[in-house]
């Protein structure tokens, strides 16, 4: 069994909340595109097909790729920073997954739940959990989450989703780089 490391930055939060909205449905000056505002929970949806989707993290090239077989352990360290009232039931949550149709679908999930100090001054918190990759994997598990959100008072979400994070190998047998390496008479 191999233990893989990836090292990731959530950037930085801060328990200001979004303001001036109140629940309902805005639409983009510049695009015309309708998006919806639930001020309760501080997030933004966009319809697409009669359905609601949150629009929380992009995804961005991850800055580097794991090849990764069923057996493997990767740990998945962040880091971010937080400044604000004390904090109490954070979630650090840890996903590799795939994507249908542009959404993740999480196929691999674990989480760390702390609690954050009041601040003035934005500290650095790190995170890290370890996740086993099994036999049930796919090979199209290749996007890696991790984000950071809740709480009381609810922290607002934020985080990093990368594309390509991982190559599966490994679920069929396969033979790569065969040569002849000579012939001769005899």
């Amino acid at each position: 069994m191999v233990t893989k490391t990836l090292a990731l930055s959530l950037g930085s939060i801060s328990a200001m909340q979004v303001t001036g909205y109140t629940t309902g449905w805005y639409r983009d000056p510049i695009t015309g595109e309708r998006y919806y505002y639930d001020a309760a929970t501080g997030k933004w949806y966009l319809l697409v097909s009669g359905l609601l989707y949150p629009l929380s993290i992009d995804y961005l090239s991850p800055p580097k790729q794991l090849s990764i077989i069923p057996g493997d352990r990767v740990k998945i360290t962040i880091s971010y920073k937080y400044s604000g009232p004390a904090v109490t039931g954070v979630e650090e949550r840890f996903v590799i997954g795939y994507e249908i149709a542009g959404i993740l679908q999480e196929a691999l999930v674990d989480t760390n739940t702390r609690s954050l100090p009041q601040s003035s001054t934005p500290l650095t918190y790190t995170g890290e959990k370890t996740l086993t990759i099994p036999s049930s994997v796919g090979s199209n598990w290749t996007v890696l989450e991790c984000k950071v959100s809740g709480g009381t008072p609810t922290v607002p979400e934020r985080g990093v989703r990368y594309r390509g994070a991982f190559v599966v190998t490994g679920l069929v047998p396969e033979i790569t780089e065969f040569t002849i390496i000579d012939f001769i008479k005899v």
